[in-house]
């Protein structure tokens, strides 16, 4: 994606936003471990879970940053599946091949179930087939997956529409969300339940690009925190704490701009960080569950999940992200010269 706009501001914050959000869901699978000895601590870590949420508003808007970029066309939709694809894919089976062996070696569950499970899980199609993910924070990959689908196919025609026809558009994509309601099963993990959060991102990347004003801007993310509110909180039932933070999130990304610096470095790698912390945690317990049971054991074995999954990270980042990273961006669009 661009790091500069034309009027040349940066954007270090999405780096920082990527390791706050990757921290916070860290910290919250790992309150469990305080929660007998400090109930509020881990009731002020339960916010955490929202941190997919800063995710989704940042793809809402660097993926549409990549294909205007890109002088993307509906011609180019198998090139950048296969970009995607092969960018995420091979830390995605890394991680689940960790977690299957793991789960293989410690716990008394059948093999061909186990396998069923894992293939289900690097295809992002476990939902598809009523299985469940070998690793719980995988069916974020299946939304983005469904994002990065609808995006290629929408964005030709978002972006070369007339600013009266895109307006109509955003509001019609608005109103999709709505067949949220209609779905039966797990509503959070299809793409209607996410797009107000997406759009979020989008209209921040209208105004990052000035396609739109900044009054105009406030207005869309007043209308897609409403729709937040009222559809994801209300109706649904999940509380008003997702629309929160995805607003927030994009204002930090339209008015903030800089990072830090040591969170933009853990950034680099929050993907795999992702990826790698429940299997991290999962492994802790398993060899420290003497610990867990004393105060001062519980916090050692706290401390120690973010720091080894942070090292882990960058380990899983080195060998496996950065080369399929690398390897994605040698896929050229055709039309490109």
């Amino acid at each position: 994606m661009p790091k500069q706009t034309s009027g040349g501001e940066s954007l270090d914050i999405l780096n920082s936003l990527r390791a706050v959000a990757a921290l916070m869901v860290c910290l919250f699978h790992s309150a469990f471990l305080l929660e007998p000895f400090f109930p509020a601590a881990a009731g002020i870590l339960d916010i955490g879970q929202y941190g997919v949420y800063v995710f989704f508003v940042i793809s809402g808007m660097v993926i549409p940053l990549a294909l205007e970029k890109s002088n993307y066309s509906l011609r180019d939709f198998p090139v950048f599946m296969t970009r995607r694809i092969i960018r995420l894919m091979p830390p995605l089976i890394a991680s689940a091949s960790i977690v299957a062996l793991s789960s293989w070696l410690v716990l008394d569950i059948d093999t061909l179930e186990l396998l069923q499970q894992w293939a289900a899980s690097i295809s992002l199609t476990a939902p598809l087939f009523n299985i469940p993910f070998v690793n719980e924070v995988y069916w974020t990959l299946y939304v983005e997956m469904q994002y990065y689908i609808y995006i290629a196919l929408a964005f030709p025609l978002l972006h070369r529409a007339s600013i009266h026809w895109q307006r109509v558009l955003l509001l019609s994509l608005l109103a999709l969300s709505f067949v949220s309601l209609l779905t039966g099963g797990y509503e959070k993990s299809k793409l209607p339940f996410q797009l107000p959060v997406f759009l979020m991102g989008y209209i921040t990347f209208l105004y990052y690009r000035e396609r739109i004003s900044k009054s105009e801007f406030f207005a869309w993310l007043l209308l897609c925190t409403g729709v937040c509110y009222f559809l994801i909180g209300y109706l649904h039932g999940f509380g008003y704490r997702i629309g929160t933070i995805a607003a927030l999130t994009s204002l930090m990304i339209a008015h903030v701009h800089r990072g830090w610096r040591p969170l933009s470095a853990i950034g680099e790698y929050s993907y795999s960080f992702y990826l790698i912390h429940w299997p991290v945690i999962s492994a802790l317990c398993y060899v420290g569950a003497g610990w867990m049971k004393t105060t001062w054991g519980a916090i050692t074995l706290f401390l120690l999940v973010q720091l080894i999954a942070l090292l882990c990270a960058r380990l899983l980042y080195g060998i496996v992200e950065r080369p399929s990273m690398n390897s994605s961006r040698k896929i050229a669009y055709r039309h490109k010269t």
